[in-house]
């Protein structure tokens, strides 16, 4: 049974990737939390309210998230996912637009070097325009929408998504290990997310952010420190109804259709690198974790940079391994190779793909599937 959960920031929140950090390398800035930050954090509390030591049990226990919310004044809480590897902010004219990209065969006399039996992702459409920036982060709404195929206003962003982290920087003094004294002239800096509610001009916003996860372990009403530093979140236990849900009629739409497209809303961890273990390296055919009857060919990828995930291993009291994640707002287009079992949304609906059982169960790579047409 899952439960669900909204998590309060009462400081600013410090999350690091496992970049190096010294003296000839600076810190993180404000990034984002990895899911094995959140399994860590309800693992812990499961441990703590049941009065369980720490072991490898620990770590069957599955969670899902965290995903970025605005909270109104009202309550109400609206999801906010990362952008999708699929959408280019274009600016013409004095205005910015939501591009476009689609899987499709290259021009006539050119060519490049992905393999052949992938297509390049490629402008829906042909505009003269400059990259512009734009939100980082997509109302559910919207992303729901881009997602079946529908154009999305670059003003509907602007004012209902946000444009990135809000972040606070502290300036630190470094120690003198022997004195315990300032070491004069060090000095170094921390990056966290602020998710309070913003001072403006005339007062205080109606809305600040939260943290939305989910998880098969029931958990009471607490603080507790989430990230670095010890800064102290509140954990509440929160409705089911505020966890994205499919749309009617996206099974339909998939079988009818052909074709699934699988957007990852956390980083997804892979044997290939942007490429899925599951899928066989020569034919690229295979079937999504939890989903055995279904058989599916990738036909295109649209992803970011990599992003580094690290962390402590509590078992053997060591830093794990770097390891190379795919970034959140990856896309990817497969064609379907024979009728879907039933259930498949409900399977697939924010549920992990990443390769290995573990990085499933810390809640790496959670996909928001919708329909495509292969043929289109």
């Amino acid at each position: 049974m899952n439960h669900d959960y909204l998590i309060e920031a009462l400081a600013p929140l410090v999350f690091r990737s496992g970049k190096p950090f010294g003296a000839q390398a600076g810190a993180d800035g404000a990034a984002f939390p990895l899911p094995s930050s959140l399994a860590g954090l309800l693992r812990t509390l499961h441990a703590d309210q049941y009065q369980l030591r720490f072991s490898s049990e620990l770590r069957q226990i599955a969670t899902a998230g965290p995903l970025l919310a605005r909270r109104g004044s009202d309550g109400n809480i609206v999801p906010l996912l990362p952008k999708p590897a699929d959408a280019l902010y274009l600016r013409q004219e004095g205005s910015i637009q939501v591009i476009r990209l689609s899987p499709g065969q290259l021009p006539p006399d050119t060519g490049c070097d992905l393999r052949p039996d992938l297509l390049p992702v490629r402008m829906s459409v042909r505009i003269d325009g400059k990259p512009a920036p734009g939100p980082q982060y997509w109302p559910f709404a919207s992303l729901q929408s881009w997602s079946a195929g529908a154009p999305v206003a670059f003003e509907t962003l602007r004012t209902q998504g946000l444009g990135a982290l809000p972040a606070e920087e502290r300036t630190h003094v470094a120690l003198d290990d022997e004195t315990l004294s300032a070491d004069e002239g060090r000095l170094f800096q921390t990056g966290g997310i602020d998710l309070a509610a913003p001072r403006q001009l005339g007062g205080w916003q109606e809305h600040d952010l939260v943290f939305l996860a989910r998880s098969d372990t029931r958990l009471n009403q607490t603080l507790a420190t989430f990230g670095g530093e010890r800064r102290i979140s509140r954990l509440h236990p929160s409705p089911a109804s505020h966890w994205p849900r499919p749309p009617d009629g996206l099974e339909a739409g998939i079988r009818a259709q052909g074709g699934l497209r699988l957007t990852l809303v956390t980083p997804g961890i892979f044997s290939g690198g942007h490429l899925p273990g599951w899928l066989d390296a020569r034919t690229l055919g295979g079937s999504p974790p939890g989903c055995p009857d279904l058989v599916v060919t990738l036909k295109a990828v649209a992803v970011e940079r990599w992003l580094p995930v690290s962390g402590w291993d509590l078992a053997t009291q060591k830093p794990r391994a770097m390891r190379k994640a795919v970034a959140a707002g990856a896309v990817y287009w497969f064609e379907l190779q024979n009728e879907p079992p039933p259930g498949l949304v409900e399977t697939l609906w924010l549920q992990p793909v990443s390769d290995h059982v573990q990085d499933r169960l810390d809640g790496f790579g959670l996909a928001l599937p919708a329909s495509w047409n292969p043929t289109s």
